[in-house]
């Protein structure tokens, strides 16, 4: 995308997220940092927060190089809305990163319980101020319980096992597997399934095979082209549908869901809890 494209886009995200015009106005100026920070007309304070006046509530951001990069894909292109209806059961964020995506899922889809999963704990600090109604858990998600070697940039912004040019250090932190997590949490349903962990994804699935069978609609985010391919057979085997799935040569996205599988609202309360999954025929 041009320099033009990317600034009339955070304009779009800015006026379509704030509160109010002068909420877009501080949306829109924090959004150009990153460019002024390039050209030498401001510095990052990676200490500091600062809070944005959103439509649905406050969001919270560090004054980084990546924090805010997030909103308008997560608020704007809303890159996480599915193509098929989200029913009842919890929502399971891997890879929660500050929450946003937590925040958005809240938003979106209000009453469900939200369980985000940041191995990082400066990420699940503010995580839990995105999306204070959430259970933020500081653990990676895999395969298998244990722990697991990721890399971290100089502030602690994201994770990864992919090497990436921002690594400046190694952090050696604690595995559990959604499977031990559902279970120990009672999670019979789960309505959203949402991945983006930075290479780990094929792990995350492993260890999620009971709950894979009981997820109405899942996407995530893939990382080279065996990884993407590994996603698509692990979410067939588990009796899930491909909706969309498309891939870049480097990164990917995957939405699948159940099919027929999906919430029928009590036409009394319009609630969906307690209702059982049914066709959508």
């Amino acid at each position: 995308m041009s320099g033009l494209g990317k600034l009339g886009e955070f304009w779009h995200c800015a006026w379509s997220v704030g509160e109010d015009a002068g909420a877009s106005l501080s949306i829109f100026w924090h959004e150009t940092k990153n460019v002024r920070a390039r050209l030498g007309l401001a510095r990052h304070h990676p200490d500091r927060v600062y809070t944005l006046r959103a439509r649905g509530g406050p969001l919270h951001f560090r004054d980084n190089f990546g924090d805010i990069t997030n909103l308008p894909n997560l608020f704007h292109r809303r890159v996480y809305d599915p193509p098929v209806r989200v029913g009842d059961g919890a929502i399971l964020d891997v890879g929660a990163n500050i929450g946003l995506a937590a925040a958005w899922f809240w938003r979106e889809y209000p009453g469900r319980p939200v369980h985000c999963f940041e191995p990082l704990e400066e990420n699940a600090r503010m995580a839990r101020l995105n999306c204070p109604g959430a259970t933020v858990n500081t653990v990676a998600v895999g395969g298998r319980p244990g722990t697991v070697e990721l890399r971290v940039d100089r502030d602690a912004v994201m994770a990864s096992t992919i090497p990436w040019d921002r690594a400046v250090s190694t952090r050696s932190l604690s595995v559990i597997t959604l499977d031990g997590y559902a279970r120990s949490k009672a999670i019979d349903r789960v309505a959203f399934l949402k991945i983006d962990t930075e290479g780990m994804e094929l792990d995350v699935l492993d260890g999620a095979r009971d709950v894979l069978s009981r997820t109405a609609v899942a996407a995530l985010e893939t990382h080279g082209r065996d990884r993407h391919d590994g996603a698509l057979d692990r979410l067939r085997a588990a009796g899930l549908g491909i909706d969309h799935e498309e891939y870049d040569g480097h990164t990917g996205m995957v939405f699948a869901s159940r099919p027929g599988c999906w919430a029928e609202p009590d036409r009394a309360t319009g609630s969906t809890a307690g209702t059982e999954w049914t066709s959508r025929a």
